[in-house]
């Protein structure tokens, strides 16, 4: 259950959301939850058969629901909307802009803060940051305790850093983005070249640039470039313990699942969804709307709006027929050797 801080009446919901309203509530509602932990402060959702009946054995105080479901459930107080779980979402994301908006911006007093940093407004830096020479930090950034940030980094407007997150020097992170535990920003591609009867280190002297309203997921980590910059397109989401490399571009929207991993000057569209493990050579270009199946390894080009799936990743729709063929090959096997067998008692 999360409980807030602040309540909501009924005429608050449904400025939040518009929708039919059925039934009364007696007080003012405060946490969402799961329906067997609710209470009478509670609201809950249903939009799937199989949750009716906790729905109904639950005690909160408003259920968020459809049509399809609203005479099923007697005299409750309703909100009846045309995608409940999305409305739920709504109700949520709202509830948690309006704790942050009440939570006071102040800066620890064992934060190390170089007197170059720029304020654009209000900041909140907690314990034990470190905030290199003339860093930038756009109005409402958070940082959380444990984090490091080097000299000349940007960081825009509405940001938020969880703890021990570390962002190397020169890059810039857009606005509206969460950064997740662990993550770290900028480390040196992995760039050798051997030369002498050994590998020497390829210097990287780029950086790496994050547009606006980007989640990371705790421990990736993107590598700044060789040269010019690693770059995250606005909106893009990317889960926990995912790889960039160097030289990578990433564009807008686009999704990638826990442990992805790119090899550097990897390009990759807007909207483009890499499931679960994804691994790709460098320098592919994976097209705008392309899907790749979990564990999948690209080793060239995926063309726009394509659905991959496989090692080496090929047509979703091939793939799946070479898989069950695969099946078959212990059978054709021994087919195949009792062939050679009788050729030669031939």
């Amino acid at each position: 259950m999360k409980r807030f801080s602040q309540s909501l009446d009924q005429e608050a919901i449904l400025k939040i959301i518009p929708a039919l309203w059925q039934g009364d509530i007696a007080i003012e509602l405060n946490s969402v939850c799961e329906p067997h932990e609710a209470d009478e402060k509670s609201i809950i959702f249903c939009e799937q058969e199989r949750l009716l009946d906790s729905v109904k054995a639950s005690a909160a105080g408003l259920i968020i629901t459809n049509a399809a479901f609203s005479d099923r459930l007697g005299d409750r107080a309703l909100l009846i909307v045309e995608k409940p779980y999305l409305s739920f979402m709504t109700l949520v994301t709202y509830w948690l802009k309006l704790e942050a908006g009440a939570q006071k911006f102040q800066i620890h007093p064992t934060a190390i803060i170089d007197p170059s940093v720029r304020f654009e407004g209000e900041a909140s830096i907690g314990a034990y940051v470190c905030i290199g020479a003339n860093t930038f930090l756009g109005n409402g950034v958070r940082i959380a305790e444990g984090c490091s940030v080097a000299q000349n980094v940007r960081i825009a407007s509405g940001t938020h850093l969880f703890p021990r997150v570390t962002i190397y020097e020169s890059c810039q992170i857009g606005k509206n983005c969460i950064l997740h535990s662990g993550v770290v920003i900028g480390a040196d591609g992995f760039g050798y070249q051997v030369f002498g009867g050994k590998q020497q280190k390829i210097p990287q002297v780029g950086n790496v640039i994050i547009g606006d309203e980007v989640e990371i997921g705790p421990n990736s980590t993107i590598d700044r470039a060789t040269l010019g910059s690693t770059v995250i397109g606005n909106g893009t989401k990317i889960d926990n313990l995912v790889q960039i490399g160097h030289n990578c571009v990433i564009g807008q929207h686009s999704i990638l699942c826990a442990q992805v991993g790119l090899a550097g000057s990897t390009t990759v569209g807007d909207f483009v969804y890499l499931a679960g493990q994804v691994g790709a050579a460098g320098h592919i270009t994976i097209g705008s709307g392309a899907m790749v199946g979990a564990q999948s390894g690209i080793a060239a080009d995926v063309p726009e709006k394509a659905r991959y799936f496989g090692t080496p990743a090929m047509d979703a729709n091939q793939a799946k027929r070479v898989i069950v063929a695969q099946k078959h090959l212990p059978d054709m096997l021994r087919a195949y050797q009792k062939t050679l067998k009788d050729k030669n008692n031939d």
